[in-house]
């Protein structure tokens, strides 16, 4: 009798304990068993939302998204591994290891697609689809990939897409990232971003123990982003690439009275689409290791010696100061002396007599050094910040450069030295410690064709239809004769039969411009060539740069004239 109490008491107890874990689970732990259950019940299918397309200025499309079907495993609902990864790899043509791979990778994440191929053609998708009620935790899912249409025409203007990191999906998950997004790493992609990035929709649906779709219980239509259109002509942009195969430099053109840039071309180049599509990582990996720097845009984002580019700056900071005239001459035996210095100019024979007119015209290094030793580091400094040297343009494109334009300050603070006598005699001809992006000069050079005027360079005509850049220019007080000086100058330098940009020359309108060349210190120069047309009421500004390319009155002038013919031949001009 007393063992059957005993049994009975711990019966009694057992049923007490099952009792109350029973109320625990229904009415304490209520809530979080519910949504476990709901959660297993119900299904969120994500809707990706497509970027919005990049046009060029007369609505060709340059870039947009197209449909694209990718193929992903959910572990937690894989019944027979085995039999998935034979099926995953007859249909995709992957070996049978990888697929197997995969599957077993998917563990780590066991609620979350893992993705198994990307862009898999429509004739797979189907196959899959078709077989996916027989094979619990495979899902096909459609999305939209991207597609640059030229592939590498206009690359470092457009940029290019990378999955979202941690850090950043940590700050901008509040504004509807997720941790699968593509998110713009450079050019347009990036810096118009949150535009051409849509808001995900989804749909809620009810799915049955073996994780088949029953019934869809609820829906968000996702919102496309929202298209642009640059101020770019890409047939004009196309013949400039062309122009630079085969070389590392840029080219610039640019309506100097709206700030807006018509071409921008940067070589080498790179094909964006590499960098969205996971059987070219390889690709990937060597255009960041490239010591050509394909990823760099060397129309913004590299800086060089202005060379002979910089005497326009010079003789204009000379004529505004009443430091000289336009009449003022200097003699060039071919030679400049400074104490025991001695700086040479081009021509080794010199140049004779000049005038201002005539120094430009050659482009005569010894007449610049004696206006520059004249007008003194300070008012150069002064001169160079003035046309924007030495601070940014404003374009809206990421990854812009400064460049420097050196003053007694500046060298003070950042080399911890004073300034010579023979830092102002290369400053007088662009050299030494002045450096500058190609765009910066299409602004310097945009003052003489437009009024007077420093113009803000852009490059987004509009979003969605609504224009986003107004035309913003700052009146810089260079009076009308200082320019119509300067400009005949650069007139002569192109059209008469001694300047240096002869090979710009065009039969059809005038054209003004001015050659460079940049010492380096490899040894190797810079070719420079800039000029605006027509002559009498200008309409485009173009800049060539030839990197490590020779002399600025060959491959540079000639390049301009060609540029010019086109633009004209488009209506540009």
């Amino acid at each position: 009798m007393k063992r059957l109490r005993y049994f009975s008491l711990i019966l009694a107890l057992g049923f007490m304990l099952i009792v109350a874990g029973l109320a625990y689970i229904q009415i304490v732990k209520y809530d979080k068993f519910r949504v476990m259950s709901e959660e297993n019940r119900l299904k969120i299918v994500p809707l990706m939302a497509p970027r919005g397309c990049i046009y060029d200025r007369s609505g060709e499309v340059l870039v947009k998204d197209t449909l694209s079907f990718q193929v992903s495993v959910i572990y937690s609902r894989i019944e027979n591994m085995d039999s998935l990864a034979e099926f995953l790899s007859s249909v995709l043509d992957v070996p049978r290891p990888e697929t197997s791979k995969i599957i077993k990778k998917s563990r780590q994440q066991p609620y979350t697609p893992t993705v198994v191929a990307s862009d898999i053609g429509i004739e797979k998708a189907i196959h899959i689809e078709e077989m996916s009620m027989d094979q619990p935790g495979l899902l096909l899912e459609v999305y939209a990939k991207r597609k640059y249409v030229s592939d590498s025409s206009m690359s470092n203007v457009l940029g290019y897409l990378g999955l979202i990191n941690s850090a950043e999906f940590e700050r901008l998950r509040h504004y509807g990232y997720r941790m699968d997004d593509l998110v713009g790493r450079d050019g347009i992609e990036k810096q118009y971003d949150e535009y051409l990035r849509g808001t995900h929709g989804g749909k809620q649906v009810e799915v049955d123990h073996r994780g088949r779709r029953a019934m869809t219980l609820g829906f968000k239509e996702p919102v496309s982003g929202k298209d642009i259109r640059l101020t770019i002509d890409h047939g004009l942009q196309k013949f400039c690439e062309e122009l630079l195969v085969d070389k590392r430099g840029a080219i610039v053109v640019l309506d100097p009275n709206t700030g807006a840039v018509l071409a921008m071309a940067s070589a080498p180049a790179y094909d964006p689409n590499a960098f969205i599509d996971q059987a070219r990582s390889g690709e990937v990996s060597g255009l960041l290791n490239d010591r050509e720097y394909p990823l760099l845009n060397r129309a913004i984002a590299g800086v060089y010696p202005a060379g002979s580019l910089f005497k326009i700056l010079i003789a204009t900071a000379a004529l505004e100061t009443g430091t000289t005239n336009k009449n003022t001459t200097f003699e060039c035996p071919g030679y400049y002396r400074l104490g025991r210095l001695t700086f040479r100019c081009w021509r080794k024979d010199g140049h004779g007599v000049q005038n201002m007119q005539e120094g430009i015209m050659h482009s005569c290094n010894v007449y610049f050094f004696n206006t520059g030793r004249r007008l003194g580091v300070d008012k150069i400094a002064e001169y160079a910040k003035k046309f924007g040297f030495g601070s940014y343009t404003g374009i809206d494109l990421p990854g812009e450069k400064t460049g420097t334009a050196p003053s007694r300050s500046w060298k003070k603070k950042q080399l911890n030295d004073s300034w010579y006598e023979g830092d102002t005699v290369n400053y007088s001809i662009g050299q030494g410690y002045l450096l500058c992006s190609p765009l910066q000069i299409a602004r310097m050079l945009a003052v003489f064709a437009n009024g007077g005027y420093l113009v803000r360079p852009y490059i987004v005509k509009e979003v969605e239809g609504i224009p986003v850049n107004n035309v913003e220019k700052a009146e810089l007080g260079i009076s009308q004769d200082t320019r119509d000086t300067i400009r005949e100058g650069m007139r002569l330098v192109v059209n008469d039969p001694t300047g240096t940009g002869i090979k710009a020359r065009s039969k059809d309108f005038t054209v003004a411009g001015k050659t460079g060349t940049a010492q380096t210190s490899r040894n190797k120069t810079h070719g420079w060539f800039m000029g605006f047309a027509p002559y009498e009421e200008p309409k485009v500004v173009i800049v060539v740069f030839d990197e490590y390319g020779g002399k600025g009155g060959y491959y540079a002038a000639e390049t301009g004239g060609k540029v010019f013919k086109k633009a004209h031949e488009i209506g540009l001009l």
